[in-house]
């Protein structure tokens, strides 16, 4: 292989694993292109000791949901950005799936503070001032109160645009494609990183199995993975026309379990 820079390696196995913007998925699949699915993630977070104490509560131990026509919200808290998990210290972290019109509307809603139009997520403090009025008045007026209240005390709001990835092939000879670069998953069953995981430990089986065989492994790697990823992203897909499309989102839908292989699993 060939590095942008002009060196070369020779290796025995090339493994894949460059994120839902994968240069070697654009080489090797072509076809396979982000599909915008029809909303974006906006994310932020809050130190948990500048919340009020109901809010606190609320979210001491739980993960807090509010459905709304089109749109849905996901509440939790996280570790601090020093990795202390004690009270008053971790960071309450919101993820807001709001609808945005493909083309102009998206456009517009993508194109940052500079001017430049970005087409995976905008950073914290990339978003332009009117979107971030906007996405603060709309949880004034639609938000549960305590939700309410963590989006508007989040300073800087960053976003992300859902995408859906799907690949006919996962492995090329001895390249393969892994996690992300594959199949890129929407996230209402908190899979990614299971899924990229499962693709590195069956393919370490595969390999053993195989006597370190490269090109006998692959094949069947490719075949269960290929199972798995397209059945969780179809679950993905469901998960979220639910809520964000035909507005059938119910707590006791047992497809909303988070799970990898099938719901709790």
């Amino acid at each position: 292989m060939r590095f942008a820079s002009g060196a070369s390696a020779t290796c025995d196995l090339l493994v894949c694993a460059d994120g839902i913007a994968s240069t070697a998925r654009a080489t090797l699949q072509p076809q396979a292109r982000p599909a915008y699915a029809g909303y974006v993630a906006w994310r932020g977070t809050v130190v948990e000791e500048d919340l009020s104490p109901r809010v606190r509560e609320l979210l001491a131990d739980s993960l807090v949901f509010q459905v709304m026509p089109y749109s849905h919200i996901v509440m939790y808290l996280i570790p601090g950005l020093d990795g202390t998990v004690e009270p008053g210290r971790r960071l309450a972290n919101f993820v807001w799936y709001r609808n945005y019109g493909a083309g102009a509307e998206l456009d517009d809603l993508m194109t940052d503070r500079r001017g430049v139009r970005r087409n995976l997520s905008l950073p914290p403090g990339a978003a332009r001032p009117a979107h971030l009025d906007e996405l603060r008045a709309t949880a004034a007026s639609q938000l549960a109160p305590p939700l309410a209240e963590v989006v508007e005390r989040t300073e800087r709001p960053f976003l992300q645009v859902i995408f859906d990835v799907e690949v006919e092939r996962m492995a090329f000879g001895r390249v393969c494609l892994l996690g992300d670069a594959a199949f890129a998953l929407r996230p209402h069953v908190a899979a990614g990183t299971a899924k990229a995981a499962a693709d590195a430990w069956a393919l370490t089986e595969a390999l053993a199995a195989a006597g370190g065989d490269v090109v006998a492994a692959l094949p069947r790697w490719e075949r269960e993975q290929l199972a798995v990823g397209r059945a969780v992203l179809a679950r993905t897909r469901r998960n979220g026309e639910k809520s964000q499309v035909t507005c059938t989102w119910r707590p006791d839908d047992p497809e909303l379990v988070y799970g990898l292989y099938e719901p709790g699993r």
